[in-house]
């Protein structure tokens, strides 16, 4: 291509961009209410205290602990089943040195999740197991950890069959793969990962039709210039800060957060003070 066919490309481009820009920017903006406007606390990758993460046992743990709502982790197979893992490497939690999307299903559904070196009575779930297994009124965060157009495929396939019913939040830090699942289907809710302190500017660029509906950082990318402009914009409601533990949490509660991702440790504080902490939480 020669340098004056890539500049006609680039300007084509660029105009039909804006043209984009233009057109979504005057689609209003849908609610984003998915837990009655209550406080959600996520148990990270279930309760793993005594459990291995992102396991039934994990997941389980959490919910008679009480938890209302769940954070896990979604990647994708050689074969493209969609699996509830976190790792990139499966050394760690399957004790086979080879990359999760080197692997087939086949080979993935027939080992044993490990728990401090150990085989457990855990395999690894698919997607589809996970959301069957899901409680319709528990809601969950699932954290893609890998994405392409072929994974966000098969994920609109799981999601067109289980999202009516499930409350359910997709969340990766890549706003283009966050667009395309929202454009085509605007049902489904999405979380916009690194949304850090600095980074505010970023949310005036956003065409409204495919705005996030929740965004999220760790709670130490927050600082009171982040909390103002939340609350100057009303995205209080839609933020979720995760790297929260018992330790951390007065945090939180400082900044009037009430939406958290929870490293629990169930040895060390009792779920009922957080929730009691975050219901009555302080405002700028």
């Amino acid at each position: 291509m020669t340098k004056t066919a890539k500049y006609i490309a680039l300007i084509i481009g660029t105009v039909s961009l804006t043209l984009i820009v233009i057109r979504c920017s005057f689609v209003p903006a849908k609610s984003t209410i998915i837990n009655d406007g209550q406080s959600i606390i996520f148990a990270h990758r279930g309760v793993a205290t005594y459990h291995i993460e992102n396991s039934v046992e994990a997941f389980d743990e959490a919910l008679k602990f009480g938890f209302n709502a769940i954070e896990t982790d979604v990647s994708s197979t050689k074969d493209g089943k969609l699996v509830i893992f976190h790792d990139k490497s499966s050394h760690r939690l399957l004790n086979i040195d080879q990359d999760i999307i080197n692997m087939d299903w086949q080979e993935i559904e027939r080992s044993s999740l490990q728990y401090n070196g150990k085989d457990t009575r855990n395999k690894v779930l698919s997607l589809e197991q996970y959301l069957e297994q899901l409680n319709d009124s528990v809601v969950s965060y699932i954290d893609m950890k890998e994405i392409s157009k072929q994974i966000a495929d098969s994920l609109l396939v799981v999601l067109t069959k289980y999202n009516n019913s499930k409350k359910i939040i997709i969340a990766d830090s890549d706003l283009l793969y966050l667009s395309y699942l929202k454009i085509k289907n605007p049902q489904i809710k999405v979380c916009l990962e690194g949304f850090n302190k600095g980074k505010e500017w970023l949310y005036h660029l956003i065409p409204t039709k495919v705005k996030p509906d929740f965004y999220s950082s760790f709670i130490d990318q927050v600082d009171e210039n982040h909390m103002l402009f939340l609350i100057e914009n009303n995205l209080l409601d839609k933020k979720i800060v995760y790297g929260v533990n018992p330790k951390n949490i007065s945090n939180v509660y400082d900044f009037g957060l009430h939406h958290i991702i929870l490293d629990y440790d169930s040895t060390t504080c009792r779920l009922e003070d957080i929730r009691r902490l975050l219901t009555t939480h302080k405002r700028l």
